[in-house]
């Protein structure tokens, strides 16, 4: 099997030196099932009972390069619970886009965020408070944060395109609404 495997490995790169360019697209779909599949975000802030926030991230959508052509958008569905002081607990429904750009790391074949940057935070039908921005902000910036630690795609090494470009130092690129990781002779 190993055999087979490492023709099959060496096989390949002589069709990547022939062919001079091997490039694997990632779509939005692709992306976004991974991050829904992969990372649980869950944060809090605050002190229970006097000021304190609860956020958990339902549901993430990504768009590749639609608002800016070099960076990666990321809606998160956000379930927000406040306390403050002796009111009764708000809950929120929140609609959050971080956008960032991609950084491809080579040692474990995986895809980063870098450069978040919070672009909108939106409650469904309902202004939000100079308060309760200023209470549900820090926490919002930890969840930016815990993306930019955990990856946002990761090549699969069972597959062999995937494994030559695991194994070499590609560009990560956006084209058409895609990451697409390119390896140049």
């Amino acid at each position: 099997m190993k055999n087979r495997f490492a023709k099959l490995l060496w096989a390949s790169s002589v069709l990547l030196l022939l062919s001079g360019c091997v490039s694997y697209s990632i779509t939005e779909r692709e992306m976004t099932n991974y991050l829904n599949d992969n990372l649980q975000l869950n944060q809090s802030v605050g002190v229970e009972n006097v000021m304190y926030a609860k956020l958990s991230v339902d549901d993430l959508q990504v768009k590749i390069g639609r608002s800016d052509a070099d960076r990666v958008a990321v809606f998160a569905n956000t379930k927000a619970q406040l306390q403050l002081l002796d009111e009764q607990d708000i809950n929120l429904d929140l609609d959050i886009e971080f956008s960032a750009i991609p950084k491809y790391e080579q040692e474990n074949g995986e895809i980063f965020l870098q450069s978040i940057r919070l672009e909108k935070i939106d409650q469904e039908g309902q202004l939000l408070t100079p308060e309760i921005k200023k209470l549900i902000k820090p926490a919002v910036s930890m969840i930016g944060a815990a993306m930019s630690t955990y990856p946002v795609y990761k090549l699969d090494s069972n597959t062999v395109k995937e494994a030559l470009l695991k194994s070499s130092n590609p560009e990560v690129v956006v084209k058409n609404n895609q990451l697409v990781i390119e390896f140049f002779e």
